[in-house]
């Protein structure tokens, strides 16, 4: 984005209540105020993660990407740019995790958000999940939360806009038919994140989630290659009339990880197309 060449001052009004403010408008759009800031985005190298990861360079961000295939990071990293940089991790290790952000840190020397973001459970009804099944999700879906959060954490304190956004799934809101572990697991994250909006308020780490709904990744056409009747039943439930793209969902992270939403704090989004029918 260009630099701000001129600033309007506007007015909006909320419950009646009447503000003046700045929006930071450029001539090509909205302004993240995303230049010289740095963001570790995981799970990075397709799909959801490169989707944000794409947004916030191309708004002026530098990334960190991570994945456990350094061929798909290669050619991620290639996509996105000399704003981009990988490393090779496994977030169900310990180890990975704490060399992914000893490797921000001497090599980037700050951190001002972090995607988290591992992919999913594999799906089974519950007679079919063995404690493996079970223990294996845990890692993958909540584990790897904590850890990141943890490690990450010093870091992010010494940012002026720090932000934690969490990716879950629309299965923390309605479960999902066959996706057993998912509708078990992810609410844990939910409930992660909003206890670590209370705690980290006073030093003003903002943290939320997203739950994406059908979003057509690669994956998602893959598997729905095989089965296109499917894929018509999906898009027949969702108002939009279509399944979301990773570059929409990017560009909403991005927002909700820059400083322009300062004031969006332990948040739970959908991103989802009118998919989910509950009230809350």
């Amino acid at each position: 984005m260009n630099d701000l060449s001129e600033t309007h001052t506007s007015t909006v009004y909320v419950a009646g209540v009447k503000y003046s403010c700045v929006p930071c408008i450029s001539g090509d759009g909205m302004d993240l105020q995303l230049n010289g800031r740095n963001y570790l985005v995981t799970a990075a190298s397709r799909g959801l993660g490169f989707g944000v990861a794409q947004a916030l360079v191309s708004d002026g961000a530098t990334v960190t990407i991570c994945s456990r295939n350094e061929a798909a990071l290669k050619k991620a990293v290639s996509s996105l740019g000399e704003h981009a940089s990988y490393v090779v991790a496994d977030l169900t290790r310990p180890s990975d995790i704490v060399s992914l952000i000893g490797n921000v840190r001497d090599n980037v020397g700050r951190l001002d958000g972090l995607f988290v973001n591992a992919g999913g459970p594999p799906p089974g009804p519950f007679e079919s999940l063995s404690d493996h099944d079970w223990q294996a999700a845990f890692d993958l879906t909540l584990m790897s939360a904590v850890r990141l959060t943890r490690e990450a954490l010093p870091l992010l304190k010494e940012s002026d806009a720090p932000s934690i956004l969490y990716s879950t799934s629309i299965s923390v809101k309605e479960p999902i038919d066959n996706l057993l572990l998912s509708n078990a697991v992810r609410p844990a994250v939910i409930g992660l994140m909003r206890t670590l909006a209370r705690e980290l308020a006073p030093d003003k780490v903002r943290v939320n989630a997203v739950c994406p709904g059908y979003i057509r990744t690669d994956r998602v056409k893959e598997l729905l290659s095989k089965s296109p009747s499917r894929e018509e039943e999906i898009v027949a439930e969702i108002p939009l009339g279509r399944m979301g793209t990773p570059e929409e969902f990017g560009v909403f992270c991005a927002f909700l990880l820059s400083p322009v939403a300062s004031y969006i704090h332990g948040a739970v989004m959908l991103i989802d197309g009118g998919l989910y029918r509950g009230m809350m």
